[in-house]
């Protein structure tokens, strides 16, 4: 996920369900000496709570352009007082001091999804003084087994269709092993059992952000299992906010996790549904009913070559490809001693096979420099 788009930040700025309970949590913590972190904090709108509700000092933590922008907003609502904006990731900045609250809104859409929370546990182990509070402090995932024919026909089944008397069937396997994202609320036909957890993480202990657990759930009424339903909860101060499709509408959605072929269920079954995904990883799913075991992984949701199976080794022993070699002398070069200029010019120069003029050379150095580089 990526919020270098500024009107990316819209569904998030105008959740005013879910700023309200945040803001309402802020509120209770804060007093005159506190100092702050908002930690991936977008255009602000955290940190700016906090230094309504009278913080000492409050730092915002974005790596995005975002911040920019947060910045205009702070002085356009006189906050510029309070308010220090550092540029860039947490593990790369230096804050001058400890702090006293941390606020973050790094859940994905279910919990792990977008690898954000080893970040939060690093800037606690870094920043937070003893004592401190993190909002959100705890999350939960949960997970329920749906009937949801039109998601199952619009993502996995349609694949079964031949297109223009082609058959395209095989990519069928690709689909049943992915994970779709987004507000679902609306294309479940019927939850086969209550809403589970299967993990609770306590922000302020844990030290990984992955999940292997198992849970078994008794079927409450017939139907067609299509798949799992997941979202998370998350604790800000003492109320839980909840991303379920159950709830009000938040701008997190939900994740399905399909099951190829669909499972024909009757109320009193056992089910049985493992998650597992190792931090920075991928997500596997086994579910167990009967003498049936539907094994999913996303690791299966695209093309697995010999050579990408070698590549993910740890054994393996890698060489730079042209493309590698040539970002390596950028890198190097980015000591302060050449222009950026000139740097193209040699690239030109030394790998013309991939960089047939100035102009192309120019937008793969600004690239790294973007990437690679402090402002």
């Amino acid at each position: 996920m990526t919020y270098s788009n500024i009107l990316s930040h819209r569904s998030m700025i105008l959740d005013d369900y879910r700023n309200s309970l945040y803001a309402d949590s802020i509120k209770k913590l804060v007093h005159p000496e506190s100092v702050v972190l908002d930690l991936g904090a977008g255009l602000g709108i955290h940190g700016l709570v906090a230094a309504n509700a009278g913080a000492k000092k409050v730092y915002l933590v974005e790596p995005g352009a975002g911040l920019e922008v947060a910045a205009k907003v702070i002085a356009r609502n006189n906050s510029s007082d309070r308010i220090i904006c550092v540029r860039g990731n947490i593990e790369e900045v230096k804050l001058p001091e400890p702090v006293d609250i941390i606020i973050s809104v790094f859940t994905g859409n279910f919990l792990l999804q977008e690898d954000l929370l080893p970040s939060l546990f690093y800037a606690r182990d870094k920043y937070l003084r003893k004592g401190g509070t993190l909002v959100p402090d705890r999350a939960k995932m949960e997970v329920a087994p749906v009937t949801t024919k039109g998601l199952f026909e619009k993502n996995i089944a349609s694949w079964s269709s031949p297109s223009q008397g082609i058959d395209y069937g095989l990519v069928r396997e690709y689909a049943a092993n992915s994970i779709y994202y987004g507000d679902h609320r609306d294309e479940i036909d019927d939850y086969l059992a209550e809403p589970t957890g299967i993990i609770e993480l306590d922000f302020m202990t844990a030290k990984k952000a992955d999940c292997r657990n198992t849970i078994e759930v008794k079927i409450t009424k017939d139907g067609t299992c299509h798949g799992w339903l997941g979202w998370f909860q998350t604790r800000l101060g003492d109320t839980w906010l909840s991303t379920s499709p159950q709830v009000t509408r938040t701008h997190w959605g939900q994740a399905f996790l399909p099951l190829d072929p669909p499972l024909q269920m009757a109320a009193g079954d056992t089910i049985s549904f493992q998650l597992h995904r190792p931090e920075l990883g991928e997500w596997t799913w086994i579910v167990k009913t009967g003498n049936t075991e539907q094994k999913h992984s996303t690791f299966l949701s695209h093309p697995i070559t010999p050579g990408v199976l070698q590549m993910k080794s740890a054994e393996h022993k890698a060489v730079l490809n042209m493309k590698g070699q040539a970002a390596l002398f950028v890198l190097q070069n980015l000591n302060g001693s050449i222009t950026s200029n000139e740097i193209a010019t040699e690239l030109v120069k030394s790998f013309p096979e991939i960089f047939p003029d100035h102009e192309h050379a120019m937008r793969f150095v600004i690239n790294l420099i973007e990437r690679f580089t402090r402002t």
